[in-house]
């Protein structure tokens, strides 16, 4: 498989080279249907996987209109790829020549296409703005390699435990669980009748690594020691949960949005989830009073990082232009307003303790905010998503029942090879 792999990479950079360095670019490549025309306007292509009917789609679209109000010169055209697609179209546009200025790209998926050649190495523009020690060292990581780089974060995510206070008072419980072991008592304690204690995604897609990795690491292992004791105890724990019946072994099938649904119906009495849930949680859950806390540790604190990067292309012809409007974005003044009407957290730390924002004014926010502190990027190179299904195969076998320590070591040979 990583033979296979390395000649399918090898190709497409082969089809790449040949095709930037043919002599014509007029009708193809990456030149904007305006590029600097007699009217000087310039055309930015823009590609990202946020629906038009979502918030952050809807942020997307307000910081375009913003800046073309204020930068008549500049136009910009926007594709909205869904999130499943947009892998394989910039892959497509690698071996067709034909790629945007500006990728919006998931920080898991970042490095993959800068080991490919996708993305733009701006070290020496991220120098002169000076900017970049005011942001969380995990986002800052996701955008990076080599020491390079090839990106900076736009918006950061991480994952927190909700809980229904209700069901709290009702089992007597007044402290949140700190611990593991604290987590799985209460667990206990609140699972009743037909309701679990607890709720997580494990379904066999990037959610389930997603939501499964902040336990690897909060063990003190990681992806190159999965077969390691204490990766081994992190993937047990889980696994105790389903065994005490805290939680249901159909969370093999759940992804987040599934998760969101058992904790709204009263089926569960906490969730793991992430501060997108916040919204809906307020408009739609009324009927009873939740809360959220930090996720609790085994060594050490731990979350995952989730959230988007802002990237240029490597053979853009506007590279100056693109990166003009991307650090605009990141001015305090923009992106403070913009973040809030998309509902999503900003990865500059000095932003994120702005009072007048909501991630510093409300209750729930706040507790993602001080996660982002110890939340860690999928930062593992570009065979990233082959290790994640393998993750995600871990999860499945372990929770239907195989045994956890062989699971974990025949896992633990498939990534090897694959790390970095």
């Amino acid at each position: 498989m990583k033979n296979k792999l390395f000649l399918i990479l090898a190709a497409f950079c082969l089809i790449f080279m040949t095709a930037c360095s043919s002599g014509s670019k007029e009708s193809g490549g990456n030149k904007s249907s305006g590029g600097s025309s007699s009217d000087d306007q310039v055309v930015i292509k823009i590609w990202d996987y946020l629906s038009p009917d979502s918030s952050s789609g809807k942020e997307q679209e307000a910081l375009i209109e913003k800046y073309q109000e204020e930068n008549p010169n500049i136009k910009f055209e926007r594709t909205y790829i869904p999130f499943a697609d947009l892998k394989t179209k910039l892959l497509q546009g690698v071996a067709g020549g034909n790629l945007p200025d500006i990728v919006v790209i998931d920080n898991p998926d970042h490095q993959s296409f800068i080991e490919a050649g996708v993305f733009a190495d701006i070290s020496q523009e991220i120098q002169d703005w000076g900017q970049i020690d005011k942001y969380f060292e995990g986002p800052v990581a996701s955008a990076m390699m080599d020491g390079k780089y090839y990106g900076i974060p736009n918006n950061s995510n991480a994952l927190a435990i909700y809980y229904n206070k209700d069901m709290f008072e009702e089992a007597g419980i007044t402290e949140l669980p700190e611990t593991w072991d604290e987590l799985r008592e209460t667990a206990k304690k609140l699972t009743k009748d037909d309701v679990k204690g607890f709720a997580m995604a494990g379904i066999k897609d990037e959610s389930g690594t997603f939501q499964f990795l902040p336990y690897l690491w909060q063990s003190g292992s990681d992806l190159d020691s999965f077969d390691s004791q204490e990766a081994k105890k992190a993937m047990s724990f889980i696994k105790s949960l389903v065994d005490d019946g805290s939680l249901s072994q159909n969370m093999i099938n759940w992804g987040q949005s599934d998760v969101l649904v058992q904790f709204q119906t009263k089926k569960a009495a906490m969730m793991e989830n992430g501060p997108w849930q916040i919204p809906t949680l307020k408009e739609e859950t009324k009927d009873f009073d939740w809360g959220v806390f930090l996720m609790p540790i085994d060594k050490q604190p731990a979350s995952v990082l989730g959230g988007e990067n802002w990237a240029i292309t490597a053979d853009s012809e506007n590279k100056k232009e693109a990166w003009d409007f991307i650090k605009w974005t990141q001015e305090p003044e923009i992106l403070g307003p913009m973040h809030e009407l998309g509902g999503r957290l900003p990865s500059r730390s000095d932003l994120a303790e702005d009072e007048q924002y909501v991630w510093a004014k409300d209750e729930h926010v706040k507790v993602f905010m001080q996660q982002l502190e110890s939340a860690k990027p999928r930062a593992y190179g570009s065979k990233y998503p082959e290790i994640s299904t393998y993750v995600q195969e871990a999860i499945q076998r372990a929770i239907t029942g195989e045994d956890v320590g062989k699971v974990m070591e025949d896992t633990a040979k498939k990534i090897e090879p694959l790390l970095p």
